[in-house]
Order: C-alpha cells, then sequence, then structure tokens
C-alpha cells in the first residue's frame, strides 16, 4: 500500500490511533512504528502498542490522501484537522483558503457514493 509521506513519516506525524478517541494529537519520534513502508509517530506507548496489535484497523484509508480526492481518482495532500471516523475506518480531507472550503463537507453528503468510488481508485492505484 502507498502512504503518504513527508520525510517518511505518515498522517502528517498524527498518532492515527487518538482520532479514534476523538482528540487527534501529535506523535513524537520516541512512539514510532513502521508500517507499509513508512512511520507511523505516536503520542504514547499504548497507542503505538495498539497500533502494531492491529494497524490495518488505525491506518488512515488511502494511504492518508484527502478522501474526497481519491473519489475523483487524484492524490491530494489532505489537512489532518479536517477528519472523520466512519465505520471504523479513518479518512482525511483537504482544506482550502484558510479552511474555508473542507472537503470533508462534500463527502459527508454522499459518504457510501463517495467512499465507492474512492475506493475503486484506491485499488486501481495498488494493484
Amino acid at each position: 500500500m502507498k502512504l503518504n509521506l513527508k520525510d517518511g513519516i505518515a498522517a502528517k506525524g498524527y498518532d492515527v490511533v487518538s482520532f479514534f478517541n476523538g482528540k487527534p494529537k501529535k506523535g513524537h519520534k520516541e512512539y514510532t512504528a513502521e508500517y507499509s513502508g513508512g512511520k507511523f509517530l505516536f503520542s504514547s506507548l499504548e497507542n503505538k502498542e495498539l497500533f502494531e496489535a492491529n494497524p490495518e484497523k488505525y491506518a488512515p484509508q488511502y494511504g492518508g490522501f484527502c478522501a474526497i480526492a481519491m473519489s475523483e481518482d487524484k492524490e491530494v495532500d489532505p489537512n489532518p484537522k479536517s477528519w472523520e471516523v466512519r465505520d471504523g475506518r479513518l479518512y482525511f480531507f483537504t482544506r482550502l483558503l484558510f479552511g474555508i472550503i473542507d472537503a470533508k463537507r462534500q463527502w459527508v453528503k454522499a459518504p457510501t457514493t463517495k467512499r465507492a468510488l474512492a475506493d475503486k481508485a484506491w485499488e486501481r492505484r495498488n494493484t
């Protein structure tokens, strides 16, 4: 699986497990796990261990690229401050113009349709 990485770090350095608690936090370099060719950072040893036990549960969908862009068959860097956990999966979205335009708004209007399109595009990119 291809990951959206910056300097080898996934999820822009955010602790992906913390999104599932509803309180996203930046990770720390002392709590690092490698997965799918990238490094994930965590805010605690507990979160690191949760991730290592089941990375597919916590890793962001579409490698951490914007979910709405993926539904349009594009890889766009998201803003992790725009996110959603839906059906046990983490999705990131793009925010433009100082957060005024948020791709998440498009997603929540038709999540099933958008997810089906994004899943198809992602599968094509990863086969």
